[in-house]
């Protein structure tokens, strides 16, 4: 049988029923080119029947559990990777809106010029930049 690995591996999978309907044509296609590969599935699908007929073993409890235990931990990770990315963006958007109002207050009560406004600015950037960080690691530290 010189036929392509892929094929060959599609052979097992098209047995079991697990193809896709691409990949079910591909291999339909090529059974009817090639009667090595009809044969070879006809054998894996009968294995296949056989397996199948047999009882499916339970999982052990303390298995499941565990798994169990390992989805709930990964989804809470992924809860507390979102809520960081969430209270980040808010963190930013203060400072913006903070950088915003003192760029306004400053130009209404003192007519100063953009490059004063600049100056001010970075006040609130900064603050805002550190609020973000503090809470980044906060969040880094729970997580681990």
């Amino acid at each position: 049988m010189n036929c392509p690995e892929d094929i060959q591996e599609l052979l097992a999978l098209s047995a079991a029923g697990l193809l896709e309907p691409d990949e079910e044509r591909r291999v339909r296609r090529h059974i009817g080119e090639c009667p090595d590969c009809a044969s070879h599935l006809d054998a894996l699908a009968a294995v296949s029947m056989e397996l199948s007929a047999l009882p499916a073993p339970m999982a052990p409890p303390e298995l499941v559990a565990r798994t169990q235990a390992r989805l709930a931990a990964a989804m809470a990770l992924e809860a507390d990777r979102r809520q960081g990315l969430l209270l980040g963006g808010m963190a930013v958007l203060i400072a913006w809106t903070m950088a915003g109002a003192a760029g306004y207050i400053y130009q209404a009560v003192m007519g100063g010029s953009m490059a004063a406004w600049l100056a001010w600015y970075t006040v609130p950037a900064a603050v805002g930049a550190a609020v973000t960080a503090g809470v980044v690691r906060c969040l880094e530290r729970r997580m681990v």
